[in-house]
């Protein structure tokens, strides 16, 4: 479902740390209930996020879906901003100190058709490939925007109470949220959160990691995926100089072998195939090709 790809994109073009894991509350108010998004082996459900860092301090993004029926979820957004760019703990406070620029938004969907996402999808561009200025500052500054733009308009907006991350590394995310939130409309909609809780892991790959370019051999390579993003084909290129011993394989998010096209010689030449990933949920892939002791890696990323 592209409603989950958001995360994913964006640790997949700013190559910066991912988490997966829950997040949970009740609420009451306007209307009541329990959120739980927890990880399964299910595409619908699930807490993810990404922490950016910069110059100018450390930024997450934190997305949570709930699974009410076949096209309809509970889903929740946070995003964080601080001037630290060495973070271990912090609290923020809400309302933010500057709507036009936020440091902390908060935003609660408890009921929305799956549809409405397509918005975010349409953020996304057409493709994407290694050399992309998707990884300039200012596009992640205006994807941000975009996002909160969205999120403010129709959801419950936090206005009161606090969110407290009291661990942050590279293996884990916790914390705890309290939460008054507000939805547009005559009357407006109130709720109230008083035991949010956030727990998540840290995504490490480094059996798939992407080599530097410069000790990449020429007489093998890998060229960028097309399309990319896909759903639910793209065509994987490579070339071969000489007859060569070598393996293609594609590997998810966790570092699990997903499917393996060559494994042995090939002949010199151009190479192509085309992964169906019809059976694949959605979210970041890698592309490895394997000659001797050198890996050529490409990310892609399915959107469904």
């Amino acid at each position: 479902m592209k409603k989950i790809s958001l995360i994913y994109f964006m640790s997949f073009c700013l190559g910066q740390s991912a988490f997966l894991g829950s997040i949970s509350f009740d609420y009451s108010g306007s209307i009541s209930g329990t959120f739980q998004a927890e990880l399964s082996d299910s595409t619908l459900g699930g807490a993810s996020a990404i922490k950016t860092e910069n110059e100018d301090g450390t930024s997450f993004l934190f997305s949570a879906f709930q699974p009410l029926d076949s096209v309809t979820v509970s889903a929740l957004f946070i995003y964080l901003n601080s001037p630290d760019t060495n973070l271990t703990s912090n609290t923020w406070s809400l309302p933010p100190n500057d709507w036009e620029n936020p440091d902390v938004v908060f935003g609660f969907f408890p009921e929305v058709d799956t549809s409405f996402f397509s918005q975010f999808a349409d953020l996304l561009p057409d493709s994407i490939d290694q050399d992309s200025t998707l990884l300039d500052s200012t596009f992640l500054e205006d994807l941000f925007t975009e996002i909160i733009i969205i999120i403010t308009r129709d959801a419950y907006v936090g206005l009161s109470g606090s969110i407290n991350l009291v661990h942050i590394s590279v293996d884990s995310i916790s914390g705890s949220f309290e939460i008054g939130a507000l939805q547009a409309g005559i009357p407006p909609g109130i709720i109230d959160i008083s035991n949010g809780s956030i727990s998540m892991i840290g995504v490490a790959l480094p059996q798939v990691d992407i080599e530097d370019e410069h000790i990449l051999p020429s007489q093998v390579k890998l060229y960028p995926a097309y399309p990319n993003p896909f759903n639910p084909t793209t065509t994987i290129r490579f070339s071969v100089e000489k007859s060569n011993l070598l393996s293609l394989r594609i590997y998810d998010i966790t570092g699990r072998l997903v499917d393996e096209f060559v494994n042995g010689e090939l002949p010199a030449g151009e190479h192509e195939v085309t992964w169906n990933a019809v059976d694949s949920p959605s979210g970041v892939y890698f592309v490895q090709l394997v000659s001797g002791n050198n890996i050529q890696t490409e990310k892609v990323l399915l959107i469904k």
